[in-house]
């Protein structure tokens, strides 16, 4: 069924006005059915909307084309481990030890990620805003906890269990699902001591069934978003003169 978006429009204030006027609900049916929007039907049966609306799709298109910086290759999302995950946890723990100052002086040790928050890959050659927000749609803050020796020990653990994530500043190997090996910052990871991770809010609060992440000993939060620190990376890499270059390293390996 075709129908214009303005009509759409009546009908919700319709609806909303008949709905203020009753002193009890009194729905009693609830019909669906498919509506077509396309560019057709709305300049045909609502142009005027149309001519409100194009001065700020324009300048909308001239920003999310805005141009970043270029890669060498596509960034491809990967199990155990894949240059965009690879590429995204990097960029993420970069930028947040650059903004970050907390009191301590001590930077974040780890980036954890997960795959089923990057919506898209990172094309070859020109990288534009709007690739940048196809991969990460969403508005996730970063979110820095501080946890112990044996949570990150756990955390691995759950990574490792589950094939792979995104992280950066660890590598681990494992014989099937067992730890073999963990190095944190290049050293064996120390049970005794407290370890600080950069993620975002979603899964900070336990999203992904990272149950790991609760009752942290401390809580950071930056204004700061996931998607501000990719584009400022890629920005800086630009500047510097580079492209983006990323090499599967086996940051994660089974042996």
């Amino acid at each position: 069924m075709k129908s214009s978006l303005l009509s759409i429009l009546y009908a919700i204030i319709l609806l909303s006005l008949i709905s203020a006027c009753s002193s009890a609900p009194k729905l009693r049916k609830l019909e669906t059915s498919m509506l077509e929007l396309n560019s057709q039907t709305i300049v045909s049966d609502d142009s005027s909307f149309i001519k409100t609306v194009q001065p700020y799709k324009l300048k909308m298109d001239s920003v999310m084309n805005d141009v970043l910086g270029s890669s060498d290759q596509p960034l491809l999302k990967g199990l155990p481990e894949g240059t965009l995950g690879d590429f995204v946890s990097d960029a993420v723990l970069k930028k947040t030890n650059d903004v970050y100052k907390p009191i301590d002086k001590i930077p974040v040790d780890i980036c954890l990620l997960n795959n089923g928050g990057l919506r898209s890959q990172l094309p070859k050659g020109k990288i534009i805003l709007g690739n940048v927000y196809e991969l990460m749609p969403f508005e996730n803050a970063i979110v820095i906890l501080t946890i112990s020796g044996e949570k990150m020990m756990q955390l691995f653990e759950s990574l490792v269990g589950n094939n792979g994530a995104p992280f950066s500043g660890a590598r681990v190997t494992a014989k099937g699902k067992k730890i073999t090996t963990l190095l944190i910052g290049g050293k064996e990871i120390d049970l005794a001591k407290n370890y600080k991770v950069v993620t975002s809010d979603y899964l900070a609060g336990g999203g992904d069934k990272y149950s790991f992440f609760s009752s942290p000993l401390k809580v950071d939060t930056l204004n700061y978003k996931l998607r501000d620190a990719i584009v400022d990376y890629i920005k800086d890499e630009t500047q510097k003169g580079n492209t983006i270059k990323v090499e599967i390293d086996g940051r994660i390996k089974y042996e």
